[in-house]
């Protein structure tokens, strides 16, 4: 088994760090604290969640994860809660033909497989949002302490529902026995949700924002990791990887998970020129596609962030001269707009990068990396 997962969870044993991130998590979680995760794509805030999970005593917590991505309303919420909730055991086919009643949604159940067939598309919305507050009875009925995680939260923001923030705030305050963490991968929207003051949520959970492993820490777990595996390495190509790749852990991943089982023997250097100019080229056309969905300054302000791997001031007259840029207004709005895209990122103290580390690379090798 190739020990470098990049979909799914495999285990304590192959989950790199976030020892501080996975007590404050805890903590809350023990202490009856909900918590607001948010952080860039690719960060790791669902293997967090499901590392968390995986240490919490089953026979007292009983932990759902629940996937929001592309949820459209209310009814989409609705199904893929339930979904969970029957996967996991949690509804029985008594009670779940009573929830659907309450929903307004039709249940038949598969002859052969004994399937649940829930027909959400002849739902009326209406009542679908006056019966959700069952699916949490359902929950907050259980003789344990309850955690629920819905990931990718931001999509609640965007629900056809009007005040659809309001009435799942309402909701959920209605059961204060159930632990709830929110989890983002749109940082600036995950930010207006919780800490804007005109917002139901405003300030109703611990703020937990995830960062970059740190590069030392990072190198020591993958040294263990390959270790144990008996896959020999040099250390020194590790490093060079999490350099490449900004620490950024889905990106870092990736090269692991495929230098592991690529090289043939070490992984040395000359699996990773292998393996890094495969990626390379895999992303080599989408790096040069950009310059054409892109105004002509948008362009040029991208590439100059490529080159410089990290800018910590856009406006400032040296790098305005040496990229030849705008005027210092026209770039704060264009960096604005790259941002809004999810083109580049803030990095804290070190200021903007791509937010695609191959496209930077790529970028890079095109264009000239600075110093």
């Amino acid at each position: 088994m190739n020990p470098f997962s990049i979909k799914t969870y495999k285990g304590p044993e192959y989950f790199i760090d976030r020892k501080v991130e996975s007590r404050k998590i805890i903590d809350a979680i023990e202490s009856d604290r909900n918590l607001t995760l948010f952080s860039h794509r690719r960060f790791g805030k669902t293997m967090l969640i499901k590392h968390v999970f995986s240490k919490l005593d089953y026979k007292t917590y009983e932990p759902i994860f629940v996937d929001l991505f592309a949820t459209r309303n209310f009814l989409e919420f609705a199904q893929k809660l339930t979904e969970v909730l029957y996967d996991n055991k949690i509804l029985q086919e008594s009670g779940l033909h009573k929830i659907m009643g309450s929903l307004g949604v039709s249940l038949t159940f598969d002859p052969l497989s004994g399937i649940p067939q829930v027909n959400f598309n002849l739902a009326n919305p209406e009542n679908v949002v006056k019966g959700l507050p069952q699916l949490f009875r359902s929950v907050s009925d259980l003789k344990k302490n309850v955690v629920i995680a819905f990931d990718e939260f931001q999509e609640v923001a965007n629900y056809e529902e009007k005040n659809a923030e309001a009435t799942l705030r309402g909701m959920i305050q209605s059961f204060p026995e159930i632990t709830f963490l929110f989890s983002g991968s749109k940082k600036s929207l995950m930010k207006e949700i919780f800490l804007d003051a005109n917002r139901p949520f405003f300030q109703s959970t611990q703020m937990m924002e995830l960062h970059e492993i740190d590069r030392e820490n990072y190198a020591q777990e993958v040294f263990s990791i390959l270790k144990k595996n008996k896959k020999p390495f040099e250390m020194d190509v590790i490093y060079k990887i999490l350099d490449l790749t900004y620490c950024h852990t889905g990106f870092t991943q990736m090269v692991l998970s495929r230098i592991y089982s690529e090289s043939e023997n070490s992984i040395d250097q000359e699996a990773l020129e292998h393996v890094w100019s495969d990626i390379m080229e895999d992303h080599k056309s989408m790096a040069r596609e950009q310059e054409f969905v892109l105004s002509r300054q948008q362009w040029k302000i991208l590439v100059a962030i490529a080159c410089e791997d990290y800018v910590l001031e856009p406006q400032s007259r040296a790098f305005i001269f040496k990229y030849e840029l705008p005027a210092p207004s026209s770039i704060a709005r264009i960096v604005r707009s790259l941002l809004e895209k999810g083109l580049i990122i803030e990095s804290g103290e070190k200021g903007l990068r791509l937010f695609n580390v191959y496209i930077q690379r790529n970028l890079q090798a095109i264009y000239g990396k600075a110093g």
